[in-house]
């Protein structure tokens, strides 16, 4: 089912929740609502859903404009942080009950319970009460019973964040191999970055109810519109130096001269120089300045140093058979792949 969004937007008295989204949702695609706490995304959800009234703009579900239709009239299947599974029913009994309210036949609805329940992998749980469960066995029982109504879109708010990492993992690839399996829209909302990368065909960005970037995620990471989106996300964050333009090119920390596609720019305009860690070459042949090793970080496979540029500490991945020693003076190259330049004033990427 595919979702459209059209400049909607929510206010709280004199505070915007979400200002003039909008969004085009394919049909069978996973969508991650990403974002840092209290930027609209759960907001978001509960317009699509119904939960919450719209202020203004349209929501359609294929062609039906859904805007003002109650949550039991959408067609959605909901999955909430705290699963809010029955105590006091079964695993069996907690799936089938939307088809019970429906007055589906016992036999009839038992029968998709199961089928459910094999899906999300706890048909052999079928007996056992949600105390009884751990939390990822517990994700999963809600998930189909969200999923038992055939659902036109499924909605998942964070239901990750009660799961230790391993399980989270775990999870978030069982929610992708379900969501493939069944086609349904899924829209899933998520602070964790991470999650939002490894299982979401888009992202979509939201900061303080502003809709950012809506891209697949390699592009975000490869291609942020703006600072904001470059920072969100990479692990270790992307380094954020500053600079001016002089003769073309960015003097950055008043040592570095950047040779980077920048003549169309005004001279003396401020600029912020956002480096990936792995766009730095530490020991470079054609070197763009010098640094010095501060520290050296071993991390498994990865090695991973800090370098000091004029007024500046940037994260640098190095080849661990180099042996980089701190106080070490090396030579930095910069790769084409993971440097950014964007505006000091708005933010907005310049190349």
């Amino acid at each position: 089912m595919k979702v459209t969004i059209q400049n909607l937007t929510k206010r709280f008295s004199d505070m915007t929740a979400v200002n003039t989204f909008n969004a085009v949702i394919e049909s069978g695609e996973l969508i991650a609502l990403l974002g840092p706490s209290g930027c609209g995304k759960s907001t978001m959800l509960n317009m699509i859903s119904g939960i919450l009234p719209v202020t203004e703009g349209k929501i359609f579900f294929g062609e039906e404009d859904v805007t003002d239709l109650s949550p039991e009239k959408r067609g959605i299947g909901l999955v909430f942080q705290n699963y809010a599974l029955y105590p006091h029913m079964t695993v069996l009994e907690n799936i089938a009950f939307p088809l019970e309210i429906k007055k589906v036949p016992k036999a009839e609805r038992e029968a998709k319970a199961k089928e459910m329940a094999k899906l999300v992998h706890v048909d052999m749980l079928l007996n056992r009460k949600p105390g009884q469960l751990s939390g990822g066995q517990q994700q999963r029982v809600a998930i189909a019973r969200a999923l038992i109504k055939n659902p036109r879109i499924l909605l998942l708010d964070e239901p990750l964040s009660n799961l230790d990492a391993r399980l989270r993992i775990e999870m978030r690839e069982e929610i992708r191999r379900i969501q493939q399996q069944t086609k349904v829209t899924t829209i899933f909302v998520t602070h964790d970055q991470e999650e939002a990368m490894s299982i979401s065909d888009h992202i979509v960005l939201m900061r303080d109810g502003v809709l950012q970037q809506y891209a697949k995620p390699q592009e975000l990471y490869d291609s942020p519109v703006n600072c904001f989106v470059a920072d969100f996300l990479g692990n270790p964050p992307i380094n954020k130096t500053y600079g001016v333009i002089k003769n073309g090119k960015v003097e950055l920390n008043g040592e570095c001269m950047l040779d980077l596609p920048l003549s169309h720019l005004e001279e003396g305009r401020e600029v912020i120089v956002s480096m990936r860690a792995e766009a730095i070459i530490v020991g470079a042949e054609n070197k763009v300045c010098d640094g010095i090793i501060d520290e050296v970080y071993v991390m498994g496979k990865e090695v991973l140093a800090y370098v000091i540029l004029g007024d500046a500490r940037v994260r640098a991945y190095v080849d661990a058979e180099k042996g980089f020693e701190k106080g070490q003076k090396v030579s930095i190259g910069l790769k084409k792949k993971g440097v950014f330049v964007f505006d000091k004033e708005s933010g907005e990427r310049l190349v």
